[in-house]
């Protein structure tokens, strides 16, 4: 059994990082699989235009099989040649029946054929991450209906500020990610085109019928046409990375906020547990967000990834390899990446442990201070804005330095009693009295966002 050599395919943290769906994309058989596609999808191409005889681009169609090529030797002869591509392009040749292999990669150059299997490749990965979005968005969708109306304490600046509902919450989170599918759908169009560019970006080795090729291959592989050779231009690539790179800081804001609410002296929301689940190797009585704290590696890692892949946009001349090397790291272990963190999101947010009791505790827990601004926007009325804000700010100030109850000690002030009956008092202080318009917000985010 051979050992992983990083932490993206290790034996013992593979349960942390990424998910089993990416990585089959991402594997080495998939990478040249991607490869012996395109160069099938060339020599069809060919063929219907009269380019090469069809036997042959059968012949290298059946051939173009990574599980009919030895892979031992494809490896020993990339470390011999130095090259990446040359060494299955040859295999590939000798695999054909009859005179077919005398076709194979028959004008293109290596970059083409790389770029647009990677291109291959990152599609497949977007069409994971974009089903993994659109079942965490339905997910906080389904959640922002159940808590549209289960008061929570929003938090500013680390410090509890007014009522707000945990169903709003979760309308806003959702709502950030439909702007990361939106973005996801639009850079989709400028990614997924062939390379096509030949030698030098001339197309010169694909003949007087070159357009009309480059058209047949993206049809034959689904994809588009660039309006220019791209072999220096690694913008597309760039944009993809950076998108993720959203789409991850994104997942871990919504990690950090379960991190947060399961603290123990919070205790608001926290991460399932499984029954076979360890917390802690020496005490029992752990339940650590792992899964939370796992996506948290994931993000920052990935978005650390961000600067390099812009990078390899500041490429020389009509090629640069020296940068767009760079890609071949940088592309799978960030599709893996934003994979795993995604997984891992959606098993936390579908089995979300809320306590509404506990929310409603931690409302209570300032006795009354978190509705300091319903009480100071009463009095401005008879009192102006100022007067009431310094007032209740004195008072507020005179609760805590005190150790009174924030009720005992307005009730105590003749302004406030001037102003303020009892029983208006009491209601003012009602966290539920003072949600303002979370419900509401909560219905106009669901229906003006579009449901997966």
């Amino acid at each position: 059994m051979q050992l992983g050599s990083c932490f993206l395919d290790s034996l013992t943290v593979t349960s942390f990082f990424g998910n089993a769906e990416m990585r089959g994309v991402f594997n080495d058989r998939r990478l040249m699989q991607s490869w012996l596609d395109v160069e099938a999808a060339l020599a069809r191409a060919q063929a219907g235009l009269g380019i090469i005889p069809s036997s042959a681009a059968q012949a290298i169609t059946d051939a173009a099989r990574l599980d009919r090529l030895d892979t031992t030797v494809l490896a020993a002869d990339a470390a011999d040649t130095v090259h990446p591509l040359v060494p299955l392009v040859r295999a590939l040749t000798a695999a054909c029946q009859g005179d077919a292999g005398r076709y194979v990669h028959l004008g293109a150059t290596t970059q083409d054929v790389m770029d647009t299997g990677f291109v291959l490749r990152a599609r497949a990965g977007l069409d994971i991450v974009s089903r993994q979005v659109d079942e965490l968005v339905r997910i906080l969708r389904r959640l922002a209906l159940r808590h549209r109306a289960t008061p929570m304490a929003a938090r500013t600046h680390g410090q509890q500020a007014l009522p707000t509902t945990f169903g709003l919450r979760c309308a806003v989170w959702q709502s950030e990610l439909q702007r990361h599918r939106t973005r996801l759908v639009q850079m989709r169009e400028r990614l997924l085109v062939t390379s096509m560019g030949g030698a030098a970006g001339t197309m010169a080795g694909y003949g007087p019928q070159a357009f009309a090729l480059e058209r047949a291959v993206a049809d034959e592989l689904g994809l588009g046409v660039a309006d220019t050779p791209w072999h220096a231009t690694s913008d597309r690539f760039a944009e993809c990375l950076m998108v993720l790179g959203l789409v991850a800081s994104s997942a871990e804001k919504l990690a950090r906020e379960i991190y947060f609410l399961g603290r123990t002296e919070v205790g608001e929301a926290h991460e399932p547990q499984r029954a076979t689940q360890v917390g802690s190797s020496t005490m029992p009585h752990k339940r650590n967000p792992i899964r939370c704290e796992a996506v948290i590696a994931a993000a920052g890692t990935l978005r650390a990834q961000v600067p390099l892949a812009m990078q390899t946009m500041v490429a020389q001349d009509d090629r640069d390899m020296g940068v767009g090397m760079t890609l071949w790291k940088l592309l799978p272990e960030c599709f893996i990446l934003i994979g795993g963190a995604l997984e891992r999101l959606v098993e936390v947010f579908g089995d979300l442990g809320v306590d509404p009791d506990r929310m409603r505790a931690n409302l209570d827990l300032t006795g009354g201070l978190v509705l300091s601004e319903a009480i100071m926007l009463r009095l401005a009325g008879p009192l102006g804005r100022e007067q009431a804000h310094h007032l209740v700010m004195r008072i507020v100030r005179d609760s805590l330095a005190q150790n009174r109850p924030f009720v005992d000690v307005l009730r105590a002030d003749p302004q406030v009693a001037a102003a303020l009956p009892g029983p208006e008092l009491a209601e003012l202080l009602d966290p539920l009295s003072y949600v303002g318009h979370a419900a509401a917000l909560v219905d106009r985010a669901l229906l003006t966002s579009e449901s997966p």
